[in-house]
């Protein structure tokens, strides 16, 4: 592309520059708008108000790169969807912390190669290999060759059927299977600030533990220092979520009934959250009374 126009040294699906985008549209005939949807920037107003080019973006799995290596295993994939497809992809779907099974499979997501532990990077198949034409399928491993449409197919847990009600509409429409009008910005605002509450060191704040006795899933230990719902492992997103949704699934209820039994107090439920949706700052307004 150019000196000063290096490509992997970059997390492309979240910085697609202007100049990357435009030679993108001249060398494939795809619409300039066909390809800003191929990117992360495309969930702006659905899953985020605004959009962050580089550091921490809510619900958007991070690669932490150093050069062109990941860090962290960002980059996730169903083995089933990779294996039908006639040309092998990676969706953009895959990217989001929240998306840990694949509904039309059934199936959980991976992460990382099960051979090696290596995190998903197709754009060091050719790397170092100046020699080589061809760099092989992507959908091999970059590290060990090991052929991810061949990973294990495992079926998800699940702990509560409420709680599976409410998060399958939000996979299924990240899969571009409808939306529904319920889950929009607000909706996900919630949802991470619950994840986060879940996931953050309080001395009197027992809302995961509170949620673990009601559906009986596995408790998530929490990191030493603070860190967010989406640098926690594949297997601890998955519960945490399902502890976020089982909230939701009656949210006037069940997050009063949490602040009933001292699980969660009434400034935690605001903090460091703005702007609320009003139907959510009216049920944490009810929880506003100290003496109970």
């Amino acid at each position: 592309m150019g000196k000063g126009q290096e490509i992997w040294f970059r997390d492309i699906d979240r910085q697609a520059p202007d100049w990357l985008v435009r030679a993108l549209s001249e060398h494939t005939g795809a619409g300039v708008r066909q390809i800003r949807r191929a990117s992360l920037l495309d969930y702006r107003g659905v899953l985020y108000r605004r959009y962050h080019w580089s550091g921490h973006q809510y619900w958007l799995l991070p690669l932490n790169m150093v050069d062109t290596s990941y860090h962290h295993a960002g980059m996730q994939y169903c083995p089933l969807c990779l294996a039908e497809d006639k040309e092998p992809y990676f969706r953009k779907r895959w990217r989001v912390a929240f998306y840990t099974m694949c509904t039309m499979h059934q199936c959980m997501v991976h992460d990382r190669c099960p051979a090696c532990g290596a995190p998903v990077a197709f754009h060091r198949r050719e790397m170092g290999k100046f020699s080589q034409v061809d760099a092989g399928l992507i959908t091999q491993c970059h590290a060990c060759d090991f052929d991810l449409r061949e990973s294990k197919v495992v079926a998800p847990k699940i702990y509560d059927e409420s709680a599976t009600q409410t998060w399958l509409p939000t996979l299924r429409m990240l899969e571009g299977n409808g939306v529904d009008a319920r889950y929009n910005v607000g909706f996900f605002a919630v949802l991470h600030q619950l994840c986060k509450i879940m996931l953050t060191h309080y001395s009197h704040v027992h809302l995961q533990q509170y949620v673990v006795g009601k559906i009986g899933a596995p408790v998530v230990l929490l990191r030493p220092k603070h860190e967010s719902y989406e640098h926690y492992s594949l297997e601890e997103r998955h519960v945490v979520i399902q502890l976020a949704m089982w909230l939701l699934a009656d949210p006037e209820t069940r997050i009063i009934d949490a602040w009933k039994n001292k699980a969660v107090r009434y400034n935690v439920l605001k903090k460091d959250f703005k702007p609320r949706p009003r139907w959510y700052r009216d049920i944490v307004e009810k929880c506003s009374d100290w003496r109970q």
